[in-house]
């Protein structure tokens, strides 16, 4: 029998990224990464949150988690946002913009509280994890690209 999550933990990430995004520097890199270079955020609150518990990286749980939140990124929230950012512009839409942001929150939601199932069998490093550890088993092309480097490297450290 495998093992499973309890919905604290799948809270817990949750909760963890609510309290971040509540720091507006914190919530524009976010952005900026992915507007940018289309990394989502999701993703990233993952890693910062594995880090800051603990978690030893690892390579196949991260390309599990990338592929995850990369395949619900790009079906379901890029179109949502898409398509609340265009009725942000129609002043006949304020109601309709709000619905929108409503859904795409509840997406990123979903997708918070599912990835901490692909953690389970990630062990303790038995000593601080750097957040970057994380960055790189997450978004790989990280190491190729100067921008997103130092965009990544900006958004751990905070």
């Amino acid at each position: 029998m495998g093992e499973t999550v309890d919905d604290t933990v799948k809270q817990d990430l949750w909760r963890y990224a609510l309290l971040r995004w509540q720091d507006r520097k914190f919530e524009q890199a976010c952005l900026h990464l992915q507007d940018d270079f289309q990394v989502p955020v999701s993703l990233l609150l993952c890693g910062l949150w594995l880090a800051e518990c603990g978690k030893q990286p690892d390579a196949l749980v991260g390309r599990r988690m990338a592929e995850l939140a990369g395949s619900f990124e790009t079906e379901y929230l890029r179109p949502l946002r898409e398509v609340r950012r265009k009725a942000s512009t129609d002043s006949r839409l304020p109601e309709f913009k709000r619905q929108l942001q409503q859904v795409e929150l509840e997406g990123e939601r979903w997708l918070l509280t599912t990835l901490p199932g692909l953690c389970v069998s990630l062990l303790p490093a038995g000593k601080p994890v750097d957040a970057m550890g994380w960055m790189l088993v997450l978004v790989p092309e990280l190491a190729q690209c100067e921008g997103l480097q130092r965009a990544l490297g900006e958004l751990a450290a905070q």
